[in-house]
C-alpha cells in the first residue's frame, strides 16, 4: 500500500481556498485562447477574473506596453549606427536626418547597390 505524503497545514489551507479548475477545449479554441493570453500578457486565471468583472484590465496600457516593447526590440534589431569619430562612442542615425542624408549621398556617389543590379 502506498504512503499517503504528507502535506504542511499552509498547504492544506491555500487548496482549500484556491481550488482547482479544469476544462477540455478543442484544439483550436486552445490555441486561440493562448494566444489571446500572450497577446493580452495576462494569466488563465486574471482573464476569467476580468471576464467575470472581478478585475479590471487596462487594454490600452497592455497595447502601449507591446507597441513600446516591439518598438525598442526594433532599435535594437535595425537602428543604424556609427562611432564618433573624437570620443568612439556609438551615434544613432534618425531617418533623413543629416547623418542619413551623408550615409545615402556616400553610397550613391560610390556606386553602392543591389548584387543583381551590378551586372545591368
Amino acid at each position: 500500500m502506498a504512503k499517503a505524503t504528507h502535506k504542511p497545514p499552509a498547504r492544506i489551507r491555500y487548496e482549500q481556498n484556491h481550488p482547482t479548475v479544469s476544462f477540455r477545449l478543442d484544439r483550436d479554441t486552445h490555441t486561440l485562447l493562448k494566444q489571446r493570453l500572450e497577446d493580452l500578457g495576462v494569466s488563465a486565471a486574471d482573464f476569467i477574473k476580468e471576464s467575470l468583472g472581478l478585475i479590471h484590465t487596462d487594454i490600452e496600457e497592455i497595447k502601449e506596453r507591446a507597441w513600446s516593447e516591439g518598438y525598442t526590440q526594433a532599435i535594437e534589431d535595425y537602428q543604424i549606427w556609427y562611432f564618433c569619430a573624437v570620443c568612439g562612442k556609438r551615434i544613432d542615425m534618425s531617418p533623413s536626418g543629416d547623418d542619413h542624408k551623408a550615409m545615402i549621398g556616400y553610397m550613391k556617389e560610390h556606386g553602392w547597390a543591389h548584387a543583381s543590379c551590378h551586372g545591368r
